[in-house]
């Protein structure tokens, strides 16, 4: 008995020990990011605007993240509507909760999973409420590796979305879906994102697709996106101060329903890369896609080992025209700044 009595005994200060030597080995830590984008026109569709962000990360447990995210846009220019102008007129702020699980018992799948609340307000009637739920297990652990091509991540990762009209008509969807989501490392800084998506939406009240003929209560959605990225220091200042050249470009996305109408799902805004999408979107349509190239000269200053600020200038070619039919590629010049700062 008292050979159990003392087992037992070790066995809890070795878990005390194991616990206060994780929670010494931890600390909370995050990060605070604002960028500051301005945006022209693209030839002669009105697409200027100031784009004010910050995002907020931070990791209070081992496995646990909190994002706090809020992007304000405003137009540069008198928008009245007319098939040229885009309204780049909203205020998105989003809350995102992440849990990483790691590698599940003994096998190499990492396991994590999001829920994030999204609200989207266009300062017109109505404005919107999302809710998304989703649960990933990243395989890249099992795959082949070679000095010409690594993969970073190879998720598969089931979703649910339910959306409302949190001002105006009444409205609600339900989106159901599962998602493939691979990041691939090539020689020369180069690297490939190539994302797939497969859902259903369910629509009631304002929400519903509709055309000339049909009004649907639900459609099914296969979306790909597919980036090639490229990233190279060039020149080096001295050891707080870089040039660099960052360049991505593909498709953001291409996407097919279904039913023919002009839809424009959540997961479509969501998942895109870029900020500001087609400016005219055109008649009834069963698929449709932007193409994209962002090539962007970057130059960075690290304050101290906590803040950094840098400077950017970009130039994003595209077709302003999506929908029915694609066309009107159109340089549009960008630029800006941002400041990071990790406590």
């Amino acid at each position: 008995m008292k050979l159990i009595t003392s087992l037992i005994g070790a066995c809890v200060m070795s878990i005390c020990f194991q616990t206060n030597a994780q929670d010494e080995v931890f600390s909370p830590n995050g990060s605070i990011d604002f960028t500051q984008i301005f945006y022209g026109n693209a030839g002669k569709y009105k697409t200027s605007e100031v784009h004010p962000s910050i995002a907020f990360n931070y990791n209070f447990l081992p496995k646990w993240s909190l994002g706090v995210n809020w992007d304000r846009s405003w137009n540069l220019y008198d928008y009245k509507g007319l098939e040229n102008q885009q309204n780049n007129r909203y205020s998105i702020p989003l809350v995102t909760l992440n849990y990483n699980n790691g590698n599940i018992e003994n096998t190499q799948v990492n396991w994590s999973s999001s829920l994030m609340l999204k609200y989207q307000n266009s300062f017109s009637q109505d404005s919107q409420t999302y809710a998304m739920a989703q649960t990933s297990f990243d395989l890249s652990s099992y795959l082949p590796s070679s000095e010409y091509i690594k993969a970073t991540q190879f998720a598969l990762t089931p979703l649910y979305i339910y959306g409302w009209n949190s001002e105006g008509s009444t409205a609600h969807s339900n989106t159901v879906g599962l998602s493939f989501l691979s990041n691939w490392e090539l020689p020369a800084n180069f690297s490939v994102t190539l994302n797939a998506y497969a859902f259903r939406e369910w629509y009631a009240g304002s929400f519903v697709l509709q055309n000339e003929d049909q009004t649907y209560k639900n459609a099914n959605y296969f979306m790909i996106l597919a980036y090639l990225n490229y990233n190279k220091t060039i020149y080096e200042f001295n050891d707080k101060t870089q040039l660099k050249f960052n360049f991505i470009g593909g498709m953001d996305p291409w996407i097919a329903s279904n039913k023919k109408a002009a839809w424009s799902p959540f997961l479509l805004s969501n998942e895109m890369y870029e900020w500001v999408g087609p400016t005219v979107t055109e008649g009834n349509y069963k698929n449709t896609y932007n193409l994209f190239t962002l090539p962007q000269l970057n130059l960075s200053y690290q304050l101290d080992k906590s803040l950094s600020v840098s400077l950017f200038a970009q130039a994003k070619y595209s077709n302003q025209v999506w929908g029915s039919t694609e066309k009107d590629w159109r340089v549009q010049p960008q630029g800006g700044f941002s400041l990071s700062y990790q406590f």
